[in-house]
Order: C-alpha cells, then sequence, then structure tokens
C-alpha cells in the first residue's frame, strides 16, 4: 500500500503493559508507549525527563532503612521527617537538614525500625497524631524547627467498655475442661471476691459461669463451651462482666463532684482505679479504693438518683485500649473528632472523640458525645485505615466501608450508619488522597485503586488504576506520596527498589503511569510543598565504593543526574569537589551548560579537562521512550502482524537539547555566531531522523537522552508502509 503518515498526539495512557499488546482497540492503546522508563508524562499528553535527584545527606543509620512522614504546619513550614530505628530527624521542605549544635537535630521515638511501616497519622496544625498496634497513640508536637516533642497522648478519658480483668499474674487450673456443672477453677494466687458469683470465666473458645467462691484461690463454676485444657497460663483467662452485686452511690452526684460507691459484698480490686462505673444514668470514675465493698470516684456524668442499683444495672468499665486488648491501629480526624480504630480485641471497632475534643472519649447520647461502632461484615479484618472524605472511610483487609450520619448530618453516638461499598480490601500501605478520592492499595500489594462518591450511582467506587500497567506495579507497592504541585503525580516505593510515578487527571482523561530506576534501591518517599510546589523526597539505598549507605536525596527539576550537586565559582575551577557521598562512582559532568563526559571520583572530587564556572555533578540516568507499533486500516483489515517499514519519524519537541532515536543522535543545534562559546540551546519545534527496514508485526523506536541535558516530547509522526 502507499507510504502513510500517523501522529501519536500523546501519551496520557502510560506505559501499557505488554498483556495489552493485542488491544489496538482501545483508545488509551493509542495513547501508551510499551517503556516510558525516568521519564514523566504531563497532563498536557507530553512526556518529558523526570527530575533528577538531588543529594541532601545520609540517612540517621545507614545500617537501618527509614521512614519519611510528611508534617505541613502551613506552606511556608513544612518538613519531612526521617524516622529510623528509635530516632527521628527533620528535613525543612525546601532547605535540608535541621541542625542544632552543627549536627542534625534528633529526637529519640518509640518506635523501631521493623514498626516504622505500621505507623498512622494524622496531623492537627503543629500536632500530630500517631498510632500503632502495639503502642498508645503518640502526639508529635513541633515547638520549633530544633525542637520536637513526642509522648503518650494526654488523654482525659479513655474509650471503656464492660471488658472484665485479666488476671496477668495468676494461672488458672481447671479440674476438667469439658461442658458440665460441678467443675472447679484454682487459681495460683487470690484472685476471687464474693461478688465474682455470676461473672464468666473465658479463654479461647472456653466459657465458664462463677456458681460459688470457696476461697480466694478456688471457684466453683458450670462449663456451658468447653476449654482447650485444664491449664490456662497468666494473663489469657479473663474475669468478664462487672462485680454481681448491689451498688449504692453516697449521693445523686453531679459533675466533678465526689461521692462513695458501696458494694453489699466484696468486688472492688485497686486495679478498678481509673476505671469506670456506669449507675444511675450518670458516669463516676473511681479515684481510690478503701476496701473490697468502699470505693471513692469523681462524677464525670451527673447521675439521676442515689437509689441502690442492683446486679446487672450497673457496670464496671475499663479502657478498651491498651494491655491484651491492643492500641488503635488508625486515626484520622473528621467534624472536630479524632477518630481511631482496630485493635487486637475490637479489629474492626471504631472510636469517635467528643466534638472538639480530641483527648475526651466520654461516651453517651448526646451529640457531641465520644461514640463507638463496629464495622459489620462477614470476615474480621483489621481496620487497616481511616481516611475523611465526605465521610470516614474504613479500609480493611476485606473491604472498603464508609461512616456517616444521615443525610446531611454530622456523626453522633445515636446516627452512625457504617456502609460496606466494596470487597477489594487494602494493605499497610497508608492511602494518599487526590481531589475528592483516595488512592489505595489493595491487599496483595499490586493493585492500585481510587475510592471515590459517584452520585450517578449514590455510592462509592473504587476502579483499578493500574488495569493497563499492571506489570509496573508487579513487585509490589510499599509507600505512596502526592505531588500536587506543579503536576497531579502519586509517587509509589515498589518492592523491587523501583518508583513508580502515576500522572492522574480525571477531568482530563489522564492515568499515566511510568517507572523509574535510581541505579540504588528506593525506601521511601514523602511529599511536603515548598513555596509553588510540591517537594518529593526520598531515601535511596545504594552501593558506594563497595559499602551499602542510604542516602535522603530530594526529587529536583534542575537536576539531569541523581544523588547530585551543583556548584558554582566565579572565576572558575577545573578540580571540583563535595563528591564523597560518591567516592569511586563514576559520575557525568554538566559544565556550564555542556556534557563532559564521565569521570570516577577519587578523593571526594573529580578534575575536569577545562576550568569551569558552574557545573552538575552526579550518576547518569537515560530517559526512555519506546512507542508500540502503530495501527492503521488497510484494504485487507489491520495492519497488526503485518510487514512495517519506517522511513522517517518526526519529533515535536519542546525546550529540548538532544535526543537519540533508534541509535542516530539528533542535536536540534542551530549555527550562527551569536552561539560560539554558549551552551547548545534549547530548541521547540519539529525535528526528524531516517530509518530503514522492514519488520514483521513492529516498528521499533526507541527515544532517549543519554546526556544530562532537558528533553521533553509533545508528539510523534510516523513515516511508513505497511505490506502484507
Amino acid at each position: 500500500m502507499p507510504k502513510v503518515s500517523t501522529i501519536q498526539t500523546n501519551f496520557t495512557a502510560g506505559e501499557i503493559s505488554p498483556k495489552v499488546r493485542g488491544r489496538v482497540d482501545v483508545t488509551r492503546y493509542q495513547n501508551g508507549a510499551a517503556l516510558l522508563e525516568n521519564c514523566l508524562v504531563d497532563i498536557y499528553g507530553g512526556v518529558r525527563r523526570a527530575p533528577g535527584t538531588e543529594f541532601i545527606g545520609p540517612v540517621a543509620d545507614m545500617a537501618c532503612s527509614s521512614l519519611l512522614i510528611p508534617f505541613v504546619f502551613n506552606r511556608d513550614a513544612a518538613y519531612h521527617l526521617e524516622f529510623s530505628d528509635g530516632v527521628m530527624r527533620v528535613i525543612r521542605a525546601g532547605a535540608g537538614i535541621i541542625l542544632k549544635g552543627g549536627v542534625p537535630y534528633e529526637l529519640t521515638i518509640p518506635y523501631t525500625q521493623v514498626e516504622l511501616r505500621e505507623l498512622r497519622y494524622v496531623q492537627a496544625a503543629d500536632t500530630m497524631f500517631i498510632a500503632h498496634p502495639d503502642h498508645p497513640i503518640h502526639v508529635l508536637r513541633r515547638l520549633a524547627e530544633d525542637a520536637w516533642a513526642i509522648n503518650p497522648a494526654p488523654f482525659s478519658v479513655l474509650p471503656f467498655g464492660e471488658i472484665g480483668h485479666v488476671f496477668e499474674t495468676f494461672t488458672l487450673t481447671l479440674s476438667d475442661a469439658t461442658v458440665g456443672t460441678g467443675r472447679t477453677a484454682t487459681s495460683s494466687g487470690s484472685a476471687f471476691l464474693a461478688s465474682d458469683v455470676g461473672r464468666r470465666i473465658t479463654y479461647l473458645t472456653g466459657v465458664a459461669v462463677v456458681t460459688a467462691v470457696s476461697s480466694g484461690t478456688a471457684v466453683t463454676v458450670e462449663i456451658t463451651s468447653p476449654f482447650p485444657g485444664t491449664a490456662i497460663d497468666a494473663g489469657e483467662w479473663v474475669l468478664e462482666d462487672s462485680p454481681q452485686t448491689t451498688l449504692t452511690p453516697s449521693a445523686k452526684g453531679t459533675v466533678g463532684q465526689s461521692i462513695t460507691l458501696t458494694l453489699s459484698a466484696d468486688g472492688w480490686r485497686s486495679v478498678d482505679v481509673g476505671k469506670f462505673v456506669e449507675v444511675n444514668k450518670g458516669m463516676v470514675q473511681i479515684t481510690a479504693v478503701s476496701s473490697g465493698t468502699s470505693a471513692s470516684g469523681v462524677v464525670k456524668q451527673d447521675l439521676d438518683s442515689a437509689v441502690a442499683a442492683q446486679a446487672g444495672a450497673w457496670k464496671l468499665q475499663s479502657s478498651v485500649w491498651g494491655g491484651l486488648n491492643g492500641y488503635p491501629s488508625a486515626v484520622t480526624l473528621n467534624e472536630q473528632r479524632l477518630i481511631a480504630g482496630g485493635t487486637v480485641k475490637y479489629p474492626q471497632g471504631v472510636w469517635g472523640s467528643c466534638t472538639g475534643l480530641y483527648y475526651d472519649f466520654t461516651q453517651g447520647e448526646n451529640d457531641t458525645d465520644g461514640f463507638f461502632f463496629n464495622v459489620d461484615s462477614d470476615q474480621v479484618s483489621l481496620v487497616e485505615h481511616l481516611a475523611s472524605v465526605r465521610a470516614i472511610i474504613t479500609l480493611t483487609a476485606g473491604g472498603e466501608f464508609t461512616v456517616t450520619g444521615g443525610v446531611e448530618k454530622p456523626i453522633t453516638p445515636t446516627n452512625a450508619q457504617a456502609k460496606s461499598q466494596s470487597v477489594y480490601g487494602s494493605n499497610a500501605v497508608r492511602p494518599v488522597r487526590v481531589g475528592d478520592e483516595i488512592i489505595f492499595v489493595q491487599r496483595a500489594g499490586r493493585k492500585v485503586r481510587a475510592m471515590g462518591y459517584r452520585a450517578e450511582s449514590d455510592s462509592y467506587v473504587a476502579p483499578n488504576l493500574t488495569t493497563l500497567a499492571e506489570h509496573i506495579t508487579e513487585s509490589g507497592v510499599v509507600q505512596m506520596a502526592y505531588q500536587q504541585e506543579p503536576d497531579s503525580v502519586v509517587w509509589a516505593v515498589l518492592a523491587n527498589g523501583k518508583m513508580a510515578a502515576l500522572t492522574i487527571d480525571r477531568d482530563e482523561g489522564v492515568i499515566a503511569w511510568t517507572s523509574h530506576k535510581a541505579d540504588g534501591f528506593y525506601e521511601s518517599v514523602s511529599a511536603a510543598p515548598a513555596g509553588d510546589r510540591d517537594e518529593i523526597m526520598a531515601v535511596v539505598r545504594r552501593e558506594v565504593n563497595g559499602q551499602t549507605v542510604r542516602y535522603i536525596e530530594r526529587l529536583n527539576p534542575d537536576y539531569t543526574v541523581h544523588a547530585g550537586i551543583m556548584g558554582e565559582s566565579e572565576s572558575g575551577d577545573a578540580v571540583w569537589g563535595g563528591l564523597t557521598h560518591l567516592e569511586g562512582e563514576t559520575v557525568t559532568v554538566l559544565a556550564d551548560g555542556v556534557p563532559q563526559g564521565m569521570f570516577t571520583v577519587s578523593g571526594g572530587e573529580i578534575t575536569l579537562p577545562r576550568v569551569a564556572h558552574a557545573v552538575q555533578i552526579g550518576l547518569p540516568v537515560i530517559p526512555r521512550i519506546k512507542t508500540l507499533p502503530p495501527e492503521i486500516m488497510t484494504p485487507t483489515g489491520t495492519a497488526q502482524s503485518s510487514k512495517m517499514r519506517g522511513h522517517k519519524y518526526s519529533l515535536l519537541v519542546l525546550n529540548t537539547t538532544g535526543a537519540v532515536v533508534n541509535g542516530e543522535r539528533i542535536t536540534f543545534r542551530r549555527f550562527g555566531s551569536e552561539l560560539l562559546d554558549k551552551p547548545p540551546p534549547m530548541y521547540s519545534g519539529w525535528a526528524s531522523v531516517g530509518d530503514l527496514g522492514w519488520h514483521e508485526g513492529e516498528m521499533p523506536i526507541e527515544i532517549t537522552q543519554p546526556d544530562p541535558l532537558p528533553f521533553h516530547l509533545l508528539a510523534l509522526v510516523r513515516h511508513w508502509t505497511t505490506n502484507e
């Protein structure tokens, strides 16, 4: 057939999986590429060299991986926090590592290296709440750039419930573990009181009801559900429910009043101090226990009377966080409440603080009181993440849920509605918010989904963003960060040490994945505002001079190298130092805007063949673009599987200095006396290169920029012929 010219006007579909190679009928195939490496797609459709990385400094401990967490007080005071093994450092966005006394400022933190990936956090002004299932919720506060504090959150009232008592020092021995009456249970220490008659003893699947108390160490029980064995270790068995006896308050207490709570049989224990008693529609916090029948406390909610409450008409409640119950694994803020969820005992439980009182989880029936609800589903899955977008988004390993308070109403203790939206499940990677969507990683770690509300269906949906690029995230995603400016990009650290970038703009129909190499191993990434753009900071593990090192590196659009430095000399220098971090490595150099080739770092410096006034030095990084075979309709049908021959390829570029197409260099240089002794100018417009040879069902085109120079491709025209 005659020669044809076809144009690819954009790359908004990004890098396409080999599994989609035959889907020439899909529009996104026409807008994709077989490979986009070390490139970024912009929302206008072009593809450009990805930012290089600027060397900031070594991590706190070279032997340990670090986690970067953004801390944004405002757009003028934002930080990347480096969490390492028991230590935190501070990096000022747009600047560098914060020093104190000439050395990096460090704060001791309670988290080990292996615990870092399980941290969940949410920020309110200069305070960050940090949750971990093995630690109480902590509060991190910025006092000054070089003065930070981290402590357990000073809760005035923790969430509480009737959870019984765990005996952490006494073992329990049953005379018989099977169902039946007249069994005996013997404790290794004085554990039982008279009012324990009627309470339950539980361990795993076993349940026994106390029918008589013989002594502090022996009780008679009726086993209603068999126990796994007769011997139960200390800390494993629970005396459930509240003391089963009459309680009489000394007064009809009002909030703040001190009163006495008297039992008709021994029931108070010294460990009850700090617990709450719900009686006569009020609440009392125990402050002291003077005997087994007498305790004093402070009224937290008004009692409606001072009459005696019979057994079962009052409750002894204690904190549901801590000890064997575990601590919340997720945390967020919603409608002036601190929201926490997911503990060992209540894996699908979610708690909300009182309105406007982040440290008070007093539960009640008033709209401003704290609340608790359980996310019900057909499988028990720990709450992995909590987020706030129109509703409280609750992500578990088994599915995605929303919690609302009804139509256009805030959530209150009496109207919380938890609804299942999808059953994909999420993993430990912290989601990011992009517009009105929550971008999360599906349970297996390889699919990235966007959960958002759809008015047409009045529901939340979570479409797969990796459908056409599943190969990029195949190794698994381990962390994500969202860069809103200058382009909308989700950066994802992968388990194979690469980084993936997702340019996403729903309004423009852009969902474009690209892959990125570091001549090393990406371990963490963070995004924080720095002026008019969002800054991306990364932790990169490298092998330098035979040693394993870890560096903090900033993705910088002014850099075209990795782990790079810039230097200036008014008089000019041939010897340039500051390269100790790349000792023994081969680096590329841009001097006064001109590529100088490759040099080996020795003694922390290199020597150029000529004097230079401004240099950029670092590890080479090459952007690569490989196109997909074109498709046109021929007289006999499709061009696929037919022989293809390219005659000429025309590139539309913007502010570009050189490129290589299928091994042939395009320089874009323009001649003239005014250009002598100056760096090669950037070029915008069309440039072409010829090609020869037939290929079976293919038209391989690889476009690279091996020099540390600008590159931005807007469109590609193929002039070609196809024959059967």
